[in-house]
């Protein structure tokens, strides 16, 4: 049964997941606090066992399904659902995925709690394999100073928010929603929570697990390779230089260039960063960016994509 007192809409985009998809549902209909509302957006599945499935899911009256005509990719098929959503809360759900049983509960409680809250965040549980019970996240410091930082002694960014956060309806609105030119190769969801937290928005953290990432289901994490950061420091490099990472973004923009091989961007972002290190703008990250070899990095930067 829905409840339309817990103002919350659930949105679950799917693609191929098949009938894990009721794994997701399962764990709706479990929560100690039902959503008022709940709406599934298959985005032009070519996959048969997901389009039975979500057929099937269309005689369930407490569940909408929306049938995409095109792929468009989850960025749009997330703006398909939130635009649907009738209620003052979303909760996103990737349909691989499953919500613990008090979830909604501890949403819920913490924007009734916390009313000037744009979002809320919160520990998460991530598998990494079947039967297991996962290692619990806290996701720790979400500045943007932080996340769009590199890890120590590693080229990597220390991005940490999950993509599935909860948030007001009227805040994906106020951003202008998830950009459509982004799609999973180039972590979208990135993207749209850099706009986000850009903004100013209020948000507060939570000490519950309000999400299972059973991350070996998924493979979006092995697609991503060194030119979706360089579309995220293309797109947002005035951000970057806002909190003090221009140097980031150039090292970012020098590798995405080595990813490509090509050189006159690699000279250009090159004298870029030289020019950083001398007003001492630049961290280790910056100097293997540097120095690190072209065909070298595309073989490094394939394994660790491999590897994921």
């Amino acid at each position: 049964m829905l409840d339309p007192k817990s103002d919350i809409s659930v949105v679950i985009t799917c693609y191929s997941e098949g009938k894990l998809l009721l794994d997701a549902i399962s764990s709706l209909e479990k929560q100690t606090l039902s959503p008022a509302q709940i709406i599934v957006v298959n985005d032009a599945s070519p996959d048969a066992i997901t389009n039975q499935t979500c057929h099937t899911l269309t005689k369930n009256s407490d569940i909408s399904v929306i049938f995409c005509a095109v792929n468009g990719g989850t960025s749009i098929a997330r703006n398909r659902g939130f635009a649907e959503a009738k209620y003052k809360i979303i909760v996103p759900l990737d349909a691989d995925d499953i919500l613990p049983k008090n979830a909604l509960e501890v949403i819920h409680k913490a924007f009734r709690l916390n009313p000037d809250a744009g979002f809320i965040y919160g520990n998460h549980v991530r598998q990494d394999k079947a039967n297991t019970l996962g290692k619990v996240i806290n996701p720790g410091d979400i500045s943007l100073e932080f996340m769009l930082g590199a890890k120590p002694f590693s080229l990597s960014s220390r991005w940490s928010l999950v993509g599935t956060t909860p948030l007001r309806k009227s805040l994906w609105e106020s951003v202008g929603g998830y950009d459509p030119n982004f799609g999973v190769e180039d972590i979208h969801d990135v993207e749209f929570w850099i706009r986000v937290i850009a903004s100013g928005c209020k948000y507060y953290y939570i000490p519950q697990t309000i999400y299972i990432w059973r991350k070996y289901l998924g493979s979006n994490t092995r697609r991503v390779n060194p030119l979706a950061w360089y579309r995220i420091s293309q797109q947002h490099i005035d951000i970057y230089r806002q909190i003090g990472l221009e140097y980031r973004a150039y090292e970012l923009l020098l590798l995405g260039s080595k990813w490509l091989n090509h050189r006159k961007k690699i000279n250009q972002y090159s004298q870029k960063l030289i020019s950083c290190i001398k007003r001492s703008q630049f961290q280790f990250s910056t100097l293997i960016a540097l120095g690190i070899p072209t065909p070298l990095f595309q073989v490094l930067a394939r394994y660790a994509q491999k590897s994921r």
